[in-house]
């Protein structure tokens, strides 16, 4: 390995028909750096670390590794050149091992041949996580049975696994990498980051804006794919990130302050009587009424997000009972749910939300199908199912060159925004969110969050959990605090007397 290992791309530019995803785009980032790279979703930075990994073809654009002119459109050469991606969509094998997953691709060179290769790529797995502080993850646990936050990190422990002295660049992408861990694993992977940098340059890529300067030594600022401007991150702020993002300062009201409407009924929506569901909550009684939003807290693993998934039909009480205006509902799920007006955001949209590979259209209209059969020849109205789809999308100013464009090829905020069309498709009576605003830029979650309080003004009941304890603060009417599987108390939170974090946080552990 040189002295110092350097990628250079210069002049990159990709369009997609009439979309110009990138657009004259240069960086430089050497061995000891943390280069930022920021931007809303739509801005190219998902186009950007396709070019850099090889998954994305440009139009136009070079690519240097220690002053060398290397092909771009090559996944496996960049590849073998130490080029590693840690990405936002989790893209490993459920049903393989976490030891498969991080050596997937080199089994032979780390586990060579023979019966003892499974034994050797094991132990060099339980090696690495045991090296990278990452504990209570077993290298032969079955990925399928991991926790999305411990999956995330096999994801950092794969990308790791790839650096080596005979690397010619090695260099780390990290797309979104914190959005799903807690502040203890977001401090082990920063003291990784800050103890490889004399060996790897990173690219750091997150809409968490404090951690962006807080890991990073400078910043690329990308907007409707273009660079904006590339700064070192000393003394910047989070308000002067934004305003370089979106070419506007940054709205104080964000979240819910002055407008709050508070609950406009006593009647409850959904209500959750003495709930359990075995190894995630117990005794859980829980009222959601019209117009209120209550806030799901806690650590991740203490039940919130079984507790909300639940409420939308999609884990199974062991105990308990959940009655839906008024009526006990005894065989609860995800269609009697979405039927009954309980309509759902699952936290991992590219597992539980998308089709991929279908477009932007089929993935919105999806939610309302049923709805546009003919009550005789059950066929589908398809112009009412255009029409409709289009209104929608432009309504939630879903960005896409067109409605025919796999949702796949689209930005994560984007895809969230389809998601949160589908469900504008059909009456609403209780919203459950679960991280809805994960691995979303600030732009776009302003958005997310002004329908919310829209929806929740017109009588929507919502029921909100997230990781971002401000969000859950800033936008509820009510605060549920649960703390391994139990709710632990209970904190109003009014408009004109938030609670502090630090109130909500004693309850949490």
């Amino acid at each position: 390995m040189s002295e110092t290992a350097t990628i250079s791309l210069r002049g990159v530019s990709k369009s997609y028909g009439p979309v110009h995803a990138l657009q004259n785009v240069s960086l430089d980032v050497s061995r000891g750096e943390v280069l930022g790279l920021i931007g809303e979703n739509g801005a190219g930075k998902s186009t950007l670390i396709g070019v850099l990994t090889g998954t994305v073809r440009p139009d136009a654009g070079e690519l240097h590794v220690n002053g060398e002119s290397v092909g771009l459109g090559h996944s496996r050469t960049l590849r073998e050149l130490g080029i590693s991606v840690v990405v936002q969509e989790q893209a490993l094998v459920d049903a393989l091992r976490v030891y498969e997953n991080i050596y997937l691709g080199c089994e032979g060179e780390i586990g060579g041949i023979g019966p003892g290769r499974r034994r050797k790529l094991r132990n060099a797995a339980q090696k690495l996580l045991d090296e990278l502080g990452i504990d209570g993850l077993r290298a032969d646990a079955v990925v399928a049975e991991l926790t999305y936050p411990q999956r995330q990190l096999v994801e950092i422990a794969r990308a790791f696994s790839r650096i080596t002295e005979e690397s010619a660049a090695p260099v780390i992408l990290l797309d979104e990498p914190t959005s799903a861990l807690t502040e203890t694993e977001v401090e082990i992977l920063f003291a990784l980051i800050e103890g490889w940098r004399d060996r790897v340059c990173f690219i750091f890529v997150s809409h968490i804006l404090q951690d962006v300067l807080r890991i990073s030594t400078r910043l690329l600022v990308l907007r409707d794919g273009r660079s904006i401007e590339t700064l070192s991150a000393e003394g910047v702020t989070a308000e002067r990130l934004h305003e370089l993002m979106v070419g506007s300062e940054r709205s104080a009201d964000y979240y819910r302050e002055g407008d709050q409407t508070g609950a406009t009924s006593e009647v409850a929506l959904v209500e959750l009587r003495g709930a359990s569901c075995a190894g995630e909550f117990e005794g859980v009684d829980l009222v959601i009424r019209p117009g209120e939003v209550v806030g799901l807290a806690g650590v991740i693993g203490s039940g919130k997000a079984s507790v909300a998934a639940a409420v939308a039909g999609a884990e199974t009480l062991s105990t308990g009972s959940i009655h839906v205006a008024g009526q006990d509902r005894t065989h609860w799920s995800v269609p009697a749910a979405v039927t009954s007006g309980v309509l759902y955001i699952p936290p991992e949209r590219a597992q539980d939300s998308l089709f991929r590979s279908a477009s932007v259209r089929n993935n919105i209209s999806i939610g309302f199908l049923d709805l546009l059969r003919h009550r005789w020849t059950r066929l589908l109205a398809l112009r009412t199912e255009r029409e409709r789809t289009t209104t929608l999308a432009r309504t939630l100013q879903v960005k896409a060159p067109s409605l025919s464009t796999p949702i796949g090829e689209l930005s994560g905020g984007n895809q969230q925004k389809a998601i949160f069309a589908r469900w504008q498709g059909r009456e609403c009576k209780v919203l459950v969110l679960s991280d809805p605003t994960r691995g979303i830029d600030v732009g776009t979650r302003e958005e997310i969050y002004t329908l919310v309080r829209t929806m929740a003004a017109s009588g929507v009941g919502v029921l909100l959990c997230a990781e971002s304890l401000e969000e859950v603060i800033g936008m509820s009417d009510r605060i549920v605090v649960m703390k391994d599987g139990v709710i632990s108390a209970e904190l109003t939170a009014p408009a004109d007397n938030k609670p502090a974090e630090v109130d909500v946080i004693k309850h949490m552990m």
